[in-house]
This record gives C-alpha cells, sequence and structure tokens, in this order.
C-alpha cells in the first residue's frame, strides 16, 4: 500500500510541475513536496507505529475437536457430510449396538437372577435359615450385576457419536464398514460457536496495546469490508525464545533465533455480521487504536486499512 501512495503522490507531483506547470518547481515548492513526504514517511514509522499497530499477519481461528469414539466397533452408518453445518447434538455416526445389545441383554438376566437371590437371601436369614455371610455375599454379586448392566447399557448408549457443539466435519474419511477403536480420534469437528483473530505484531508496536482496546480488521475474502474488534489478550511468549531440553549444547544459531514479533488475540463479536462468517483461516490485516496519541493517527489507519480492503477486489494469480 505504501508503494501505491507513494507512486500516486509523484504522479500528481510530475503533473502539477513538469506536464501541466500549475507551480514552479522551485526551491520553496522543492522543500514542501519532499517535507510532506519525509513528514508523511516518519508518521508512518515511527507515530502510527507506536500508537495504532498495524499487521497483515492475520488470520481466524476457532475451536478444533477430535472426535474419538467411547467405544470400539463397526461403523454401520455416516449421518454427516463434510462442511455441511450440523446443530449441537446432531447425529454423526452410528456403530454396530448389535454385539453391546447382546451383552447388556445378558447382563440383565444376570442382573435379575442376582436380585432374587438377595430377596431370597433377606428372607431366610432373619429367621436362620441361612447364614448370614450369605446375605454379603449375594448383595456384592447383585452390585457387581448392576455395575455391568450399567456399563453396558453405557456402550450402547454410546454407538452414535453426535456433534460436541454447532459446527461442521472437516476431512471427512470415515466410511460404513470401517472399525473404528476406543479413544482413537475419527474425524475433525469445527465449532462454529465461537471465532477469535489472532494478530502477529512487532514488539516496536506492542508495548501500549492492552486487553479492550479497539481494533478494525479486514478480511481478503470480504474486499471493502471492514469489520470491528476488541483486543483480548496479548501473548507474552514465543516459541523462539523457548530453549529445548537434550543432551547436546544448542548451537549459537538455535539459541539467538530472536523474535521480532509477538502475537495478539482479537475476540469478535460474530453475531453482528451474520452475512460475512468468519472462516477458520480467513486471512486479512488488522490495526488496534490503542488510546494513545492524537486522533489523526486513528483517522489514517483507518484511511489505510480501507484503502488495503477496497484493493481486495483486485485478484493477481501470479
Amino acid at each position: 500500500m505504501e508503494i501505491l501512495v507513494t507512486i500516486a503522490y509523484f504522479f500528481f507531483i510530475r503533473l502539477i510541475f513538469f506536464e501541466y506547470r500549475w507551480l514552479p518547481f522551485n526551491l520553496f515548492w522543492q522543500f514542501i513536496v519532499f517535507g510532506l513526504y519525509v513528514a508523511a514517511a516518519l508518521t508512518e514509522i515511527i507515530m502510527l507505529g507506536q500508537y495504532a499497530p498495524y499487521s497483515k499477519e492475520v488470520f481466524v481461528q476457532q475451536p478444533v475437536i477430535q472426535i474419538a469414539p467411547n467405544i470400539g466397533g463397526e461403523v454401520i452408518e455416516v449421518l454427516v457430510k463434510a462442511n455441511q453445518p450440523v446443530k449441537k447434538g446432531a447425529p454423526l455416526i452410528r456403530l454396530d449396538p448389535a454385539p453391546h445389545r447382546d451383552k447388556l441383554n445378558q447382563a440383565k438376566a444376570v442382573l435379575k437372577e442376582a436380585q432374587r437371590h438377595y430377596a431370597d437371601a433377606k428372607k431366610l436369614v432373619p429367621v436362620g435359615a441361612m447364614a448370614a455371610e450369605q446375605l454379603d455375599l449375594r448383595r456384592d454379586k447383585r452390585d457387581e450385576a448392576k455395575a455391568d448392566v450399567d456399563r453396558y447399557q453405557y456402550q450402547v448408549d454410546n454407538t452414535t457419536l453426535v456433534a460436541p457443539a454447532d459446527g461442521y466435519v472437516v476431512n471427512l474419511q470415515l466410511r460404513p464398514g470401517s472399525f473404528v477403536r476406543l479413544k482413537v480420534p475419527i474425524m475433525t469437528f469445527v465449532s462454529s460457536q465461537e471465532a477469535w483473530l489472532l494478530m502477529s505484531v512487532r514488539q516496536e508496536g506492542i508495548q501500549w496495546v492492552d486487553s479492550g482496546d479497539k481494533a478494525l480488521f479486514a478480511l481478503d475474502m470480504y474486499p471493502s469490508e471492514l469489520f470491528e474488534a476488541e483486543v483480548d489478550e496479548v501473548v507474552w511468549a514465543t516459541g523462539n525464545a523457548q530453549g529445548i531440553i537434550s543432551g547436546t549444547l544448542p548451537t549459537l544459531k538455535e539459541l539467538f533465533q530472536q523474535p521480532d514479533q509477538l502475537v495478539i488475540r482479537l475476540k469478535v463479536n460474530t453475531s453482528r455480521y451474520p452475512n460475512h462468517p468468519l472462516r477458520f483461516g480467513a486471512s486479512g490485516l488488522a490495526t488496534i487504536f490503542t488510546g494513545k496519541g492524537s486522533d489523526v493517527f486513528v483517522l489514517l489507519r483507518k484511511l489505510e486499512i480501507q484503502s488495503e480492503s477496497w484493493l481486495n477486489y483486485l485478484f493477481n494469480p501470479f
């Protein structure tokens, strides 16, 4: 954007002073022309970078949930399609319930017998027709049988996997006939109930940023549109500064990979933009208004980000 502004500026200078000669390009006007350019450049580099930090490294994130079955078994039905929105609680897949149902029926039969034996013991022990310890033994067997029924009922209930939130499944490769194992992820679910932006900012422009600061962003997929956000938090850490535990000494090149940027998390009220959903991985640009400095800096940043958003109408395939 800065290159385009520079080209446009000197294009108009050429028209005014050399093509149409509306003004003489004397020492006074030379000072004005280059002085304005230098002042604008310094404002962009020093003032705006400090009080209204700006980044083109911005992308949308959403919660990603790995769907893993609580039981193993054969898939008999896949009830969802990839990238198809589903509501929380909607069925995703069904596993063959027959093996688990058979075990449940057997456990219920055992429980019924155990309950009958325990009821007999409660009648016989008080009159001395049965040893007292038999009451405890039969109570334990009844409780064990009830635990088996609960376990197999849980397995039957979990033969249908449901959506943990509003969202959609991506990279769906599961098909009927597949065998899935206990707690092994079988699909990836993206929740659409929440979305936020991650913004990479140079450290020189992060000292005034605080939670609650207003922000403005544009996404490449929505040309000319601007959206409001708010600083949720600054991530005061970076992987470049982390030491890796190992049995060897790190080289100087590995040790001094100095990070020059930090990440800021922006929160967005998605309900305000029902016609412009935040898509997972959508990229764009954003600026933060720290409340420091002049209101002119806010205006300049708004003009800049609006201009950048309009340029998204231009598609460069190369």
